[in-house]
């Protein structure tokens, strides 16, 4: 597989396990993730990205992670066929190539008014890092 470049708002899945640091599961899986890089990644250089999830209920029951969350309705997106949130309270940076090697395969692309409310939420975010925040330029 030839290196693609990735941008802020492509969507991936890669299959994440315990060498991905702050995977808190014992059993890989495969996660949906949008890149939120400040450059394009290309060739070695490190991915940014968020994951999404559809385990939603949880989210949605607890209003105080609203801030930190987006919620896209069931199908907004043709790989999103179920209601998905993008978490943005932890930032995942890893090298492109341990995706590659993770089965990293590009699903999607956010539209350009999606990738400005991610980036709004990110900016006014209350648990991720000022460091994270400063490495997206978004601080």
């Amino acid at each position: 597989m030839a290196s693609p470049t990735l941008h802020r708002g492509i969507v991936f899945r890669a299959e994440h396990d315990s060498t991905f640091e702050s995977w808190g599961s014992e059993e890989p899986r495969a996660k949906f993730c949008v890149v939120f890089n400040a450059e394009p990644a290309i060739g070695d250089a490190d991915v940014h990205y968020f994951m999404c999830t559809s385990k939603v209920a949880r989210l949605r029951e607890t209003p105080s992670l609203h801030s930190d969350i987006l919620f896209l309705e069931a199908g907004a997106y043709a790989c999103f066929s179920l209601e998905t949130a993008i978490d943005f309270r932890t930032l995942y940076v890893v090298p492109l190539p341990k995706l590659i090697s993770h089965r990293m395969k590009i699903v999607g692309e956010l539209t350009p008014a999606d990738v400005r409310r991610c980036e709004e939420i990110v900016a006014t975010a209350r648990v991720l890092e000022g460091r994270a925040k400063k490495l997206l330029g978004l601080r």
